[in-house]
């Protein structure tokens, strides 16, 4: 008798399970990660609790990572990614001055802006009590903050006949200040839309002198 006869499992036909692409297994631990770090805190969410939301045991977590820090910088990236994403995706030189807070509110609608704050927070206060991980957090805010620099600049390039009041640095950090203010005062300032309030400081700005 073959090695394969005397094996239980030889009596199962079928093509074997596909293995699950390295790309995909990385996505899938990164959105769990975040998911988990949202909800118990980085300092207190565990590595088989984000392997197993995510459908695959602790290994591979190590398989991909290289420790738990490794992934804070990962899922951080990530949400960075995605949000500088929405922004490219949406706003464009040839949007009309009266249409650029609609594509303000467009952009806040695509994020739960509670959600990411709460995972912003985390990764603050991961960053502020491990100085080893301070140099990322900075590394990745600056990128956000160069991003968002980066649009008003193209747009408001391709407005001359705008002007913001104030050098447009200035107006990229007080639109993140705003942003990440209102929703830190979310639960003081009920029914308040941070996007209806951020679309309606850059209406104000952008009108026609």
């Amino acid at each position: 008798m073959s090695d394969d006869a005397s094996d239980p499992s030889s009596s199962v036909t079928g093509p074997p399970t596909p293995r699950t692409p390295r790309a995909e297994v990385r996505e899938r631990l990164l959105v769990a990660g975040a998911q988990v770090f949202a909800e118990q805190g980085v300092h207190e969410a565990r590595l088989d609790e984000i392997a197993a939301r995510a459908g695959f045991s602790k290994g591979a977590v190590y398989s991909n990572f290289s420790s738990k820090e490794d992934l804070v910088a990962e899922v951080m990236q990530r949400q960075t990614n995605l949000v500088l994403g929405s922004l490219r995706e949406l706003v464009r030189a040839d949007i009309a001055a009266v249409d650029i807070g609609d594509v303000v509110r467009a952009a806040f609608g695509r994020h739960d802006q509670t959600a990411q704050f709460a995972l912003l927070s985390e990764f603050r206060g991961y960053a502020m009590r491990r100085p080893e991980f301070l140099p990322e957090f900075v590394r990745q805010r600056r990128e956000l903050q160069d991003g968002v620099l980066e649009l008003v600049e193209l747009w408001f390039g391709a407005h001359p006949e705008i002007d913001a009041g104030m050098p447009l640095a200035d107006f990229a950090r007080v639109l993140i200040g705003a942003n990440v203010g209102i929703v830190f005062d979310s639960a003081a300032l009920p029914g308040v839309n941070p996007g209806e309030v951020v679309a309606a400081l850059v209406e104000a700005v952008v009108r026609q002198r």
